[in-house]
């Protein structure tokens, strides 16, 4: 008897604990699924992660390509690339002096940069080769101008200051070149910075004898017409080195870095190729877009300016010659001027 109550009390504690259980038990054991778990939350989740997910590592998907970064100067290589300004694929910096774009290459802030022939060779030295001469762009641009009539021949330079721009580049060394060919000594050339200085300058009366380039040249003309052209350097060259010779007054080079991607290069050289084109055969459009660059300041300024700018676009084989020659005339004249070397073949781009 005392075994059956024992029992009985033991039954009656699990059924007391069992329906304890049930009135505590969390809701998921009533059937209901947790929010978290749920297939629709779990979805949910999962939709914000891949799509949250692009927005914190993915690169910008506009498609479009940085723009080229080239630096030029105010003056006949700025004008030749003048189509290049509107292009979506460059990046055009227009600069007063070949010292503003020096450090740019150097630094590699710019891909592309139109500059003084020598100084390419500086550059090329300087760097170890980390730049290629792709094109010939500006031939022979200089011209004594003079406020009087005193000057008529590079013999009646001595004894006189000039005025000029581009110390230490090709401006300096072809005017020395041509000063010692004909055994004038005593002159006394000043140097300013920047080419738009000299010309405001010079039209103001403040500057007897200047020493300019195109188009700076036609600028002076139109302010004071008492200022005429005297010497055309690129002459004065011709009767030292003969009549087929020219003076290739600047270059266009590339980064090697930029140089590497042949699709890029073939681009610019077709895009500059036909800006050159543009300038040359349709002087009175182009004369407008260089206006509105800022290059120069009027349209028949620029107009009168155009065909004496020397502006080209020669590449490959025909630029190595031209340069070349250039290159050994400098060297002989003073090794400085192409920074202590020769180049070697491997500064020139062949397309």
């Amino acid at each position: 008897m005392k075994r059956v109550w024992m029992a009985a009390v033991a039954l009656l504690m699990v059924i007391l604990m069992m329906a304890a259980c049930a009135e505590n038990a969390p809701a998921e054991t009533a059937g209901q699924t947790p929010a978290a778990e749920s297939p629709a939350a779990t979805a949910e989740t999962a939709a914000t992660t891949e799509t949250a997910a692009p927005d914190e590592t993915a690169e910008p998907t506009s498609g479009a390509s940085e723009p080229v970064k080239v630096a030029t100067l105010a003056g006949p290589t700025g004008m030749g690339m003048i189509r290049l300004f509107s292009n979506e694929a460059y990046e055009v910096s227009l600069l007063s002096s070949p010292d503003e774009i020096t450090p740019k290459i150097i630094n590699k802030e710019v891909s592309v940069a139109t500059i003084p022939s020598n100084l390419a060779a500086v550059l090329y030295n300087k760097m170890q080769g980390g730049i290629s001469v792709v094109a010939v762009n500006t031939m022979g641009v200089l011209y004594i101008l003079e406020n009087g009539d005193t000057v008529e021949s590079v013999a009646d330079l001595a004894g006189k200051t000039i005025y000029a721009t581009g110390q230490g580049s090709t401006p300096e060394f072809a005017l020395k070149k041509i000063l010692a060919a004909n055994g004038v000594e005593n002159v006394t050339v000043e140097y300013l910075g920047a080419h738009a200085d000299l010309a405001n300058a010079m039209a103001a009366g403040d500057v007897t004898l200047a020493l300019l380039p195109e188009p700076f040249v036609s600028t002076v003309l139109a302010k004071n017409a008492d200022i005429k052209v005297k010497i055309d350097i690129n002459e004065e060259w011709q009767k030292i080195f003969g009549e087929d010779a020219g003076m290739p007054m600047g270059v266009t080079v590339v980064l090697n870095d930029f140089a590497a991607d042949k699709a890029a290069m073939e681009k610019l050289i077709a895009d500059y190729s036909q800006s050159v084109e543009y300038v040359t055969t349709d002087p009175d459009a182009a004369a407008a877009d260089i206006v509105a660059a800022g290059i120069v300041g009027a349209e028949p300024i620029a107009k009168a300016a155009i065909p004496r700018c020397g502006i080209s676009f020669i590449t490959g084989e025909a630029c190595k010659a031209i340069l070349s020659d250039y290159f050994q005339v400098m060297f002989e004249s003073d090794p400085k001027s192409l920074g202590g070397a020769l180049p070697d073949d491997a500064i020139y781009y062949m397309p």
